[in-house]
Order: C-alpha cells, then structure tokens, then sequence
C-alpha cells in the first residue's frame, strides 16, 4: 500500500484524535471517581446528622442534594461561635451613633411610602422598622458570605463528644474563674451544645419547606455565621412563619426592600408587638435574644423619630 503525504496527514490526525478522545475519557473517569470519595467522605462525617433528619421526617432527597453539592461543607468555625459565641458580648453602640443615624434616615426616606404604609396595617412604627434593618444588614449592604446549609450541618454536629470537649478546652483557654464557675460554664456548654445542635436540625427541616417556595434555591443561600439570611436576616423557620410577599408579585423574597420591610413588621406583630412599651420590647427581644440589641432598636428608632420632628418643624417654620 502506497502512502503520500496525504495519507500521511489524515492517519496522524486520526491518531491524535483518538489520543485526546482517550485522555479526556480517563480524565472525566478519574475526576468522577474523585468526586464520589469527596462524597462518600461528606456523608461518613454527617452521618450523625442524617440519621436524625431522618428520624424526624426528613426527605433524603433533600439531604442527600444538599450535600452533593460542593458548596456544602463542614466548617469548625460554626460548631465553635453558635455554642460559645454567647461568651463574647456584642457592642451595639455603634448602631445609633450620628452616622448610622443618617444612614439609617435615608433608608427611611427612600421607602418613606412602603414603610408608611406598612406601618398602617401591622402598627409597627417605621423607624423600629428602619432600625432593624440598618442594625441587621446595613440597609442590605452587608448580607454575610456564609453559605447557610453549611452554618446548619456543621452546628447540628455540636452534640458529639469531640465537638463538646473541643468547645470546652476553648473556653478553658480564655476562662479566668475558680474551679466552681469553670465547672458551672462547662455544664453550661454541655447544655447549649445539645440546644443548638437541635435547633440547627429544625433549621434543616425548616430548609427543606423553604425549597418548595424561595425563589432563590436554598443551597445557594449566602447570611451569617447564625444562618440568617436575606436584608431583615431571617433563619428558615423564620422565613416559613413571618416572611410575606410585600410587593405583590407572588413570591416572597427577603433579598427585596419590599418583602424585607413587610416581612419585619409582620414578624414584630406575629410575636406580641403592643401597645405597651414591655410588649413591643419583648417582641424585638424574640427577633434577636439581646437585650443590648433591642437597646439598640428602641435608640436608633428613637433619634430617627427626633430627627424627623425637627426636620418636620423647620419645614413648617419655613412655611409660616
């Protein structure tokens, strides 16, 4: 058989073909394979969490999709802040300084007809609505970078005994007590492990309601090291009770100022917001468990109200 240049040409062609059809072949094979470890490893280490999802009515579906994807991981940062982060108090200061109250002023004016209107139905006064949403996210600025399925795997893993003697040697190292009050916050922790790991297991449960009606898919789902989420910071649960569709578009979604602004203010009324000044606080209390937080609320709303009665009466003077 003759072979010309032609020939030539095409059996080389041919051959390089089949080289590269052949390595990529090996390579999806061998990136697939690594993947299935990565996963089977991921659902080793959450077994403990599955198996009581599980038990409690969960879709393994579910479970199993949310861990399938990639962003979902286990982060020791989480099972550390949400049992011993109560040790460190927060300074809220900061929220109802001049700046933040401009800031916050602005949020209201700019919604100044949705947040009237708003308060004319849930009677939730547009500044306690304003606060919460600048002392939460900055007016939607600072929507936090935690990817929240990981926030509630990881702190559903507080309960094991590595984790609980992790959190407790951490709270040795910077603990200044006698020996009675160690052992007291040692009990203390061993309690709270077992609280959050239960909370963040109804967190999931809640996750899996909130997939069949968010818009956004909940393994997309970015908010903070608590697992909240959106411009007013809701969890799941949250979301399931309160949120509501503020803009009329059929969809609830927190990552709007409309259904952020509706959704707070129905919050606030869903869970005691009074008349009575001992109402209204116990209800923001249940937004966030600090008092120093609904201290917070109550001064920024406050200055934003003085603020607003000043600019009110220069206008009128000016009239006059």
């Amino acid at each position: 058989m003759l072979i010309n240049k032609n020939n030539i040409g095409l059996i080389l062609k041919y051959f390089f073909s089949v080289l590269i059809f052949l390595f990529f072949t090996v390579y999806k094979i061998s990136f697939s394979s690594s993947q299935d470890k990565i996963y089977q490893s991921k659902i080793k280490f959450f077994k403990p969490v599955i198996t009581e999802l599980i038990k409690r009515g969960a879709d393994t579906n579910f479970i199993y999709s949310l861990l399938a994807d990639s962003k979902t991981q286990f982060n020791e940062r989480f099972v550390k802040i949400n049992v011993t982060g109560y040790l460190t108090k927060t300074d809220y200061s900061h929220n109802y300084n001049r700046a933040s109250v401009k800031s916050s002023n602005e949020f209201l004016h700019q919604f100044i007809e949705i947040l009237t209107k708003c308060e004319e139905i849930y009677k939730v006064p547009k500044e306690i609505i304003s606060a919460i949403i600048w002392i939460e996210t900055k007016n939607g600025k600072y929507l936090g970078n935690n990817h929240i399925p990981s926030v509630f795997f990881s702190t559903a893993l507080a309960e094991e005994q590595y984790f609980i003697d992790l959190n407790i040697k951490t709270m040795k190292e910077a603990f200044k007590g006698n020996d009675d009050e160690r052992y007291q916050l040692e009990q203390k922790i061993i309690k709270r492990a077992g609280t959050k790991s239960n909370w963040a297991m109804n967190e999931l449960l809640a996750l899996e309601k909130m997939s069949k009606i968010s818009p956004i898919p909940v393994n997309d789902l970015m908010g903070s090291w608590a697992g909240a989420f959106g411009i007013p910071q809701f969890l799941p649960s949250s979301y399931i009770k309160w949120a509501v569709d503020g803009n009329g578009d059929g969809i609830v979604n927190l990552f709007t100022y409309e259904d952020a602004i509706y959704s707070v203010a129905n919050y606030l009324r869903e869970n005691g917001w009074g008349m009575s000044r001992e109402s209204q606080r116990a209800s923001v209390f249940l937004y966030n468990n600090s008092t120093d937080y609904v201290d917070a609320v109550f001064k920024l709303a406050s200055r934003l109200r003085q603020l607003n009665q000043v600019e009110t009466d220069s206008v009128n003077v000016i009239q006059q």
